[in-house]
């Protein structure tokens, strides 16, 4: 039986197989023909008219994308003030701090960079009716005021080679606030523009920036033209003049100087551990209240030009002190700055003595004479006891005719930098949801030797030792409980 049963088992198996190989015959056919279908649509197809399709699409989405960022703040400060035979004066403030980030780059060599801001208290938008300088456009979303949305910052950036030196063109309103050094307690993720030292207001103008490291081999050469305007002498749409009519729109307002500054800005050195940087200034029409115009019952206020202004600084900055010496060191922060300004007094004007009267004079800071003034920042920033945490440590002294364009600097209680006198400031950050939810608590002292130290030009900065003027601020303090978003 068995002779019989394998001789047909093998004939099947025979008869599968070659029925097998047939169909396996047959799909190699059809996937040679579609192979060759393939062949010959790629044949027709025009890859570079595709490339350029595509290039064009992706230039047309960069074009129409413009790329939001978002950065808002909650704290409570606490703020303190000893006054000379006065009461002490303190009190709590919790604000909102948005500001709203958006960018553009429709080509390679040109971007837009734009920020909107706004900074007020708990259940107040009439700040402006307590304050006659609340809505001064030098510090319109770094210090509390209205629910009112303002430009922060609105510039772009030209740039291209001029055979080995990159060169960049910008108009606009600069990014001028939290600059170098002061970013670190700003705990913003890089610099603006300015040394933070002397400079951090907000202003509208220009900036034309050459890179020179490859010309000189000098890690990071780059200087820096920047012109800004301060204050603008023009009266506004339908406005009044004396004999009860309108005047003519926009046209120069007599009562009001221009104010404007042109700068170098330098940085000498950057190897991304030393960075090493310096500026130099000059200031015209520096501006301070004209007693003999103002009405101060009413709250309308003019101003004068009393002189022009010339400062500089020099600072460095060091990004892990030593080298692999500890990885605590590694991962600290050290820098070190002085800064100086001098005045030069012009024009004739009115200067009140403080007691209803007043002389005609000119002076700056109080004095007629060409006074100079100075000032030294230095500071470090260490890891926290946890990952991510920061402590950082800070001090300032100015001297008695010390005069910085810090009025922006978000300190409540006064800009610290701008302290004739020494300030102290000791901050903690924690990261909550790494960077974008976080915290800080601060503390900022400041004992004043001399009044004047966040006023105007003439005769409102005039430097008095504060324990001989009745009401003057001896010291003040300002302590800040913060919780910050960004992404």
């Amino acid at each position: 039986m068995k002779k019989i049963i394998a001789p047909l088992l093998l004939g099947a198996a025979l008869s599968s197989a070659f029925a097998a190989d047939d169909s396996l015959k047959q799909e190699v056919e059809a996937l040679k023909a579609q192979m060759a279908e393939l062949k010959s649509a790629q044949a027709k197809l025009n890859v570079d008219a595709l490339r350029a399709q595509v290039s064009e699409i992706k230039a047309h989405d960069a074009g129409d994308n413009v790329k939001f960022n978002v950065d808002f703040r909650t704290a409570y400060d606490a703020v303190s003030y000893k006054l000379n035979n006065a009461p002490d004066q303190d009190n709590g403030i919790w604000t909102n701090k948005l500001i709203l980030g958006m960018a553009a780059q429709p080509a390679d060599n040109l971007v837009f960079q734009g920020k909107l801001g706004v900074y007020k208290t708990f259940g107040q938008n009439n700040m402006d009716q307590t304050s006659m300088f609340q809505a001064f456009d030098w510090y319109g979303t770094n210090k509390p005021g209205d629910d009112s949305i303002k430009l922060r910052e609105a510039y772009f950036i030209y740039s291209d080679d001029m055979g080995d030196v990159h060169y960049a063109v910008s108009f606009g309103r600069r990014p001028s606030l939290d600059g170098f050094m002061t970013d670190l307690r700003a705990d913003n993720d890089a610099p603006a523009s300015p040394v933070g030292h002397n400079i951090s207001m907000e202003f509208d103008g220009a900036s034309f920036k050459f890179d020179f490291d490859k010309v000189t081999g000098i890690s990071g050469l780059y200087f820096k033209i920047c012109l800004g305007r301060g204050y603008s002498n023009t009266t506004g749409s339908y406005s009044m003049n004396s004999s009860g009519g309108f005047s003519p729109a926009y046209v120069e307002d007599s009562a009001n100087p221009n104010m404007d500054l042109a700068g170098l800005l330098v940085q000498l050195y950057d190897n991304g551990q030393y960075k090493v940087m310096a500026n130099y200034f000059k200031a015209w029409n520096m501006m301070d209240i004209n007693a003999m115009t103002s009405n101060f019952s009413t709250g309308q206020i003019f101003f004068g030009d009393v002189g022009d202004m010339t400062g500089g600084s020099l600072s460095v900055q060091v990004n892990g002190i030593g080298d692999g010496l500890s990885d605590f060191l590694d991962d600290s922060i050290f820098f070190l700055s002085y800064a100086f300004n001098k005045t030069d007094p012009k024009g004739t004007h009115f200067i009140p003595d403080g007691m209803g009267g007043g002389a005609m004079g000119t002076e700056m800071l109080g004095s007629s004479s060409k006074e100079t003034g100075s000032s030294v920042y230095t500071g470090l920033q260490l890891p926290g006891i946890a990952k991510g945490q920061r402590l950082g440590l800070e001090y300032n002294h100015g001297s008695k005719y010390w005069r910085s364009y810090t009025y922006g600097e978000d300190t409540l209680a006064g800009s610290k930098l701008a302290t004739r006198g020494d300030a102290y400031e000791i901050y903690y950050k924690l990261p909550i949801v790494g960077k974008n939810l976080t915290a800080q608590l601060s503390y900022v002292y400041m004992n004043y030797d001399y009044t004047g130290s966040n006023t105007f030009f003439g005769w409102t900065g005039t430097p008095m030792d504060p324990s001989t003027v009745p009401g003057a601020v001896k010291s003040a303090s300002d302590i800040r409980a913060s919780l910050r978003y960004k992404y």
